[in-house]
C-alpha cells in the first residue's frame, strides 16, 4: 500500500531540493540574527550584565532543549493534514516565530534591570518554543522526503545553501546598518533588521511547504503505544548519533563562537567594524566551497572522511590564530576562514549523517521515530548553542570588557585577551570534533551497515 503511494507521487528533484533548503532559509532568518546579535543587544545596547546575560541564554536554550523531544514526540504521534504530517506543523508555528522574533528586539534603555531581565529570558523562551515547533519537523522531514542515501546527502547540501543565503544580509548588509562611525552598536536598528528578515524567512516557510513532497508514510505500530523513554535508550546505545550529537555541539559550541567573539575583536583590537561584513563573507566562504566540491569530493571518500579529517586544517589554523599575535585584519581573517574551512563538508553534510543514523536506530530497534531521534539530536544542539552564548559572555568577562565603555575607551590588555580567547575556541572545539568523528562513528555510506 505504501509503495503504491509512493510510485504515485511526484519523483524527487530540483522541486525538492530548491524547496528544502528555502525551510533552513526560513529558520536562519530568524535563528542566525538571534544568535549573532542578541548578546550585542542586550549586554552594549540594552546594559546587561554579559555573565547574567550568557546565564539567562543558557537557562533559556535548556527550556529549549527539554522542549524538542516534547515536540518530537507530538509530531510523531500526530496524523498531519492535508499538505502531510511535517509541513501542517511548520504550517502554524511560522507565524508566533516571526512575532517572538520582533517582539525580542524593543529597544527599551531605559527600563528597571528587572524588566530587561524578564524581557530577555521570557522572550527568548517564547521564541525558541516556537523555534522548535518549526525546526524539529522541519528537519525530521528530510526522512520522508526520500529514502535514498545519495539524494538525502542532496538534500542536506541544499539546506546548508539554505542557510547560506540567510546569512549572507547578516554578513554583509546588517554590520552598515546597526553599528555607528565609533565601532558601537545603533540599539535602535535591531527591531527593524530582525522584522525585514522575519518576513523573508516566512516567505520560505510558505514556498517550502509547496516545493516538496512527503514520500515515505512510516507504518505505525499499533502494539505498542510510544515510549519516549525506549528512544532515549537506543539513543545512548547508538555511537553514531553520539557521535555527530558530540561533533555538533563542538561546532555549535565553539567553532562557531568566532562569528560572535568577531564583533568584539573587531571593536577593540583592530578598531574597525567596518571590516565585520568582510569577515563575515570570509566565514561563509568555506561553506560555499563545501557545496560546490562535495559532489566530485564525496565520489573518492566516504561521508565520515570527509566530516572527520578536513577538522585536522581548523586545528592547525586556529591554533595559528590564537597563540601567533597577527595585527593584520586580513591575515587573521584568512586564519579564521581556514578554521570553518575544516568543517565545510561536516557543516554540508551533517544533516545526512542524521538521516543515516535514524535509518540505523530503525534497523536496530525495530521503530521509525523520525521526531523523536531527531529531535533528541536537536535537544543537545541546542544545549550547544547556549554554551556557545555562554562561551561568549565568558569571553568577554574573562577579558575584563566593560559594557559602560565604548570600544575605544577598554582598559589595557582587554583587546589582546579578547583576541587569544577568540582563537582558543574553536580550536577546543575542532579538536573535539575530529576525536568524536574518529572513534565513535563507523557508519558506511549505505546507512544502515556500520563498518568493523
Amino acid at each position: 500500500m505504501a509503495d503504491k503511494q509512493t510510485n504515485a507521487l511526484r519523483p524527487f528533484g530540483m522541486r525538492d531540493k530548491i524547496g528544502y533548503a528555502l525551510g533552513d532559509f526560513g529558520c536562519n532568518m530568524s535563528f542566525s540574527f538571534i544568535s549573532n546579535y542578541m548578546i550585542t543587544f542586550f549586554v552594549i545596547c540594552m546594559k546587561l550584565d554579559p555573565i547574567v546575560c550568557g546565564m539567562l541564554i543558557f537557562i533559556g536554550k535548556v527550556f529549549d532543549a527539554i522542549n524538542d523531544p516534547i515536540v518530537g514526540g507530538l509530531v510523531d504521534a500526530s496524523k498531519g493534514g492535508k499538505e502531510g504530517k511535517f509541513k501542517t506543523w511548520i504550517k502554524w508555528a511560522s507565524l508566533p516565530l516571526l512575532a517572538c522574533s520582533i517582539l525580542m528586539f524593543i529597544y527599551v534603555p531605559d527600563a528597571p534591570m528587572g524588566v530587561k531581565i524578564a524581557m530577555c529570558i521570557g522572550l527568548y523562551c517564547l521564541w525558541s518554543l516556537a523555534y522548535t515547533s518549526v525546526n524539529v519537523p522541519y528537519g525530521s522531514m528530510q526522512s520522508v522526503i526520500t529514502k535514498e542515501p545519495t539524494e538525502r546527502a542532496q538534500l542536506s547540501t541544499w539546506r546548508s545553501i539554505g542557510a547560506m543565503f540567510a546569512q549572507l544580509p547578516l554578513m554583509v548588509i546588517i554590520p552598515l546598518i546597526i553599528f555607528d562611525d565609533n565601532d558601537n552598536p545603533i540599539g535602535s536598528r535591531f527591531i527593524y533588521c530582525v522584522a525585514v528578515m522575519g518576513v523573508l524567512g516566512w516567505i520560505g516557510f510558505y514556498f517550502c511547504r509547496k516545493m516538496t513532497t512527503e514520500r515515505i508514510q512510516p507504518q505505525a505500530v499499533q502494539q505498542e503505544k510510544f515510549n519516549y523513554l525506549n528512544t532515549i535508550k537506543a539513543f545512548f546505545k547508538n555511537k553514531n548519533i553520539l557521535a555527530v550529537t558530540i561533533s555538533s555541539f563542538a561546532l555549535m559550541s565553539f567553532i562557531m563562537s568566532v562569528s560572535n567573539t568577531m564583533q568584539y575583536v573587531f571593536m577593540c583590537y583592530f578598531s574597525n567594524t567596518k571590516l565585520i561584513s568582510l569577515a563575515g563573507i570570509i566565514a561563509g566562504l568555506p561553506v560555499g566551497v563545501g557545496v560546490v566540491l562535495l559532489k566530485p569530493a564525496i565520489k573518492r571518500f566516504s561521508k565520515k572522511q570527509l566530516c572527520t579529517y578536513p577538522f585536522a586544517l581548523s586545528i592547525v589554523s586556529a591554533a595559528v590564530a590564537t597563540f601567533v599575535k597577527i595585527s593584520n585584519p586580513y591575515v587573521w581573517m584568512i586564519f579564521m576562514g581556514l578554521t570553518i574551512m575544516g568543517s565545510s563538508f561536516y557543516y554540508v553534510l551533517m544533516w545526512a549523517l542524521v538521516a543515516d543514523c535514524i535509518d540505523f536506530q530503525e534497523q536496530q530497534s525495530g521503530r521509525r521515530e523520525e521526531s523523536s531521534i531527531y529531535a533528541t539530536y536537536s535537544f543537545f544542539r541546542k544545549v550547544a548553542q547556549g554554551a556557545c552564548s555562554l562561551i561568549v559572555t565568558v569571553v568577554l568577562k574573562l577579558s575584563a570588557y566593560d559594557t559602560n565603555l565604548d570600544a575605544a575607551s577598554q582598559a589595557a590588555g582587554v583587546s589582546d585577551r579578547l583576541y587569544t580567547l577568540s582563537g582558543l575556541m574553536p580550536l577546543i572545539g575542532a579538536v573535539m570534533a575530529l576525536v568524536s568523528m574518529h572513534f565513535l562513528y563507523n557508519l558506511t555510506d549505505n546507512a544502515t551497515e556500520a563498518t568493523k
